[in-house]
């Protein structure tokens, strides 16, 4: 969920640094981002299905900021 939250947005971006290719790949794997280039060149972006799960974090988060 971390990474999700990092992406800014859908546009392709260099992962968060420390990323490792297993984090990478298992995001890859359930649809939420999609990855391309090699070694430094890496990038990654958000998917249609991760960019909603992000925006239903967000709202679940705040939604418990406001009731405490």
């Amino acid at each position: 969920m971390v990474l999700l939250h990092a992406a800014q947005g859908t546009d392709w971006q260099p992962p968060p640094k420390g990323t490792s290719l297993k984090t990478l790949f298992e995001a890859e794997a359930q649809g939420f981002i999609q990855v391309r280039g090699e070694f430094q060149k890496r990038q990654m972006r958000l998917t249609k299905l991760g960019s909603d799960t992000v925006e239903r974090d967000r709202r679940r988060l705040q939604a418990r900021r406001q009731a405490d």
